[in-house]
């Protein structure tokens, strides 16, 4: 899996460590640069851009960084302060780190290239991470790659030989037990009650149908 790559511009190093500690370190790759200056000279191609907004207002910082990464952009501002427009998604001191975590988790997920997105429902097919409602999941290559087609047609019924072959990238769409078993996994992990799934529904003798859950 991919990790994804954070920038932070900031005039400490407090914010890149408290990260580092909250944020599995397999999955994010962590950046720290004391000023915009820095950032804009870097060989680095985050995933994520952190600015914390400094006193004077920071728009020519958004700016510039908005300019120079192809990377949704973070802010993090005093309580009243203006945000500049570039800012694509924003949070006020004091803040918790459950609360920026969330937000960091959120924003990559939206503004991920690889997202399949339904109704309650995201998933980034790159990272195989899944967001239903405020629950995170994690899942493996081959329930990710059926729950992404499931996604792609809520509502729908994808005939078992299809959603066979797509899975696990083949023609052969006979045996498709394997199937089943990955199946059995998504539910115990996403469905309430995995015996009476409401999320992946089997249609006897066709296949299985995603219904995605109410807002």
């Amino acid at each position: 899996m991919e990790s994804y790559k954070l920038l932070i511009v900031a005039r400490t190093q407090g914010l890149a460590k408290r990260l580092r500690t909250a944020l599995d370190s397999e999955e994010y790759v962590i950046r720290w640069v004391p000023s915009t200056s820095r950032a804009l000279d870097l060989d680095f191609v985050p995933s994520l851009t952190i600015l914390e907004i400094p006193p004077s207002g920071g728009m020519r910082s958004a700016a510039w960084l908005k300019r120079r990464f192809d990377a949704p952009l973070l802010a993090l501002a005093q309580a009243g302060q203006g945000l500049p427009e570039p800012v694509d998604a924003f949070l006020y001191r004091p803040y918790r780190s459950e609360q920026l975590v969330d937000l960091i988790e959120k924003t990559l997920l939206s503004y991920s290239p690889h997202l399949v997105r339904t109704q309650g429902m995201s998933l980034d097919t790159q990272t195989r991470k899944l967001q239903v409602g405020s629950s995170w999941y994690q899942l493996r290559p081959i329930a990710c790659r059926i729950l992404a087609e499931l996604m792609a047609r809520p509502g729908k019924v994808v005939p078992r030989e299809e959603l066979f072959r797509q899975a696990w990238e083949t023609e052969d769409g006979d045996d498709t037990r394997a199937l089943d078993v990955h199946i059995a996994g998504l539910r115990s992990e996403l469905e309430q009650d995995p015996h009476n799934p409401k999320l992946i529904v089997t249609e006897r003798g066709v296949g299985y149908r995603l219904q995605p859950p109410r807002a």
